[in-house]
């Protein structure tokens, strides 16, 4: 079997598909990735093969930017924002679609695979020839696009003879039940996370003598003030008996300044070469960043960033697996108190492994590749 898998050129949309990819590889099929060229090194760091359906490309001037090239305003709500988001896929869709149809009919897939945001060139283009396409969720907390990229791209649907978005042939769903999925009519598929590949640091292959908290706030947070805010929080929860790791971007790191002596600036790092060695993860709510930390048992503080998917937030912290700070009250000593709950109370830890144990009962990647050889084998 043949099988095209389409991404948008960013982290967070491609690295849920991987361990589907890799699945199906395993399992004697033939996987190509469509993206972007500018996204070529990681599809070659996840051992996959790939065929550019554009050229370089920035997302941020994607999403920021409308047709004619204006610069857009931040949404203020979150519908506002789900609209947003519709509306800059729509334009990703824009310039991949035609090459991804011609890709389409030259490689002859016998399936399609996109994942929930951009998902719109290759739905469009499964459609034109006639092939299942299957979208799969990149995490909990998908923003409803649909509306938006079926607006937004009306003149491309009416010129390939389309009335609306073409409507996926079978939806795989990554979200477990205790964060409220999988959504009806859809298959459920275990969250497997991946990271690109690399050395795993020697601190994170030894046991800690003091619990080990990571702290992963993505780029700077603004709710928390910068770099300045983010050195007061460390040095609030150095203060615990702990050793601290702190992964930001590497050029974030000289901005902290002096920081206490047990606390790790390490960097950035890949979540599935750290979270093994951590006891506790403090982050700010991305679905890829929450899904690790559940997948690996590990307690979590969320400080939830704009746009995060804060329903499946608040279900995990219904659980006790997790503890929400909202960014209002997010103080140092806040901070340091919500981190010393977690890892004082071992119920809080005996939640968090219940949660990694609820998430592995889901089928796996490999258990799905029958139902999509089916899927095809039926069209």
């Amino acid at each position: 079997m043949k099988v095209l898998v389409n991404t948008g050129p960013a982290h967070p949309l491609f690295f849920p598909l991987v361990p589907l990819a890799w699945a199906l590889h395993a399992a004697g099929h033939h996987v190509l990735v469509a993206t972007p060229e500018s996204f070529e090194p990681v599809v070659r760091g996840a051992g996959l093969r790939m065929a550019p359906v554009y050229g370089p490309l920035d997302m941020g001037e994607v999403m920021g930017r409308d047709r004619e090239g204006n610069r857009l305003r931040v949404p203020d709500s979150e519908e506002e924002m789900a609209d947003g988001v519709g509306c800059g896929f729509a334009r990703l869709a824009v310039r991949t679609l035609e090459p991804t149809v011609e890709l389409v009919g030259s490689w002859r897939p016998d399936l399609v695979i996109g994942e929930s945001y951009s998902f719109a060139s290759a739905a469009i283009a499964a459609a034109v020839h006639g092939v299942p396409w299957v979208k799969h969720t990149v995490g909990p907390g998908d923003l409803p696009v649909t509306a938006a990229l079926a607006r937004e791209l009306a003149p491309e649907l009416k010129e390939h003879g389309l009335v609306e978005m073409p409507r996926p042939d079978l939806v795989l769903d990554n979200c477990p039940p205790l964060m409220g999925g999988p959504a009806p009519d859809t298959t459920p598929v275990r969250y497997v996370p991946y990271g690109e590949p690399g050395v795993v640091p020697d601190w994170a292959l030894r046991p800690g003598v003091r619990p080990r908290v990571l702290v992963t706030l993505g780029s700077v947070q603004p709710q928390i003030g910068g770099l300045p805010a983010l050195a007061e929080m460390l040095a609030a929860v150095a203060e615990l008996p702990v050793d601290l790791v702190v992964a930001v971007a590497d050029h974030l790191v000289p901005g902290l300044g002096p920081l206490p002596a047990n606390v790790i600036a390490a960097g950035w790092q890949s979540l599935t070469a750290v979270l093994p060695g951590c006891d506790l993860a403090v982050h700010h709510g991305g679905p890829g960043t929450m899904m690790a930390c559940s997948f690996h048992g590990l307690p979590q503080v969320i400080v939830p960033g704009r746009g995060k998917p804060l329903d499946e937030i608040r279900r995990l912290a219904a659980t006790g697996a997790v503890t929400e700070v909202p960014p209002a009250e997010l103080t140092p000593h806040a901070l340091r108190d919500a981190c010393r709950t977690l890892l004082d109370d071992p119920g809080r830890r005996e939640r968090a492994r219940a949660l990694r144990d609820h998430i592995a009962e889901q089928p796996s990647p490999l258990r799905v590749v029958g139902v999509l050889e089916e899927l095809a084998a039926a069209r």
